[in-house]
């Protein structure tokens, strides 16, 4: 068996283990939320720095 098909097939017996579709999904909003906390950052760094080059 290949190596992408053991991922496969490990990957459908967790799923299929009680609790399981309710933690990937609460791991996904967990995932999408850091993200979104990481591009604020981001952005109120740039701007940070913008304002800081445009003072004379």
């Amino acid at each position: 068996m290949d190596e992408h098909a053991e991922w496969d097939d490990l990957r459908e017996r967790r799923m299929a283990e009680p609790g399981a579709a309710e933690a990937y999904d609460a791991a996904r909003i967990a995932f999408e939320l850091g993200q979104a906390a990481r591009e604020l950052r981001e952005r109120k760094s740039r701007l940070v720095l913008r304002r800081r080059a445009a003072r004379p």
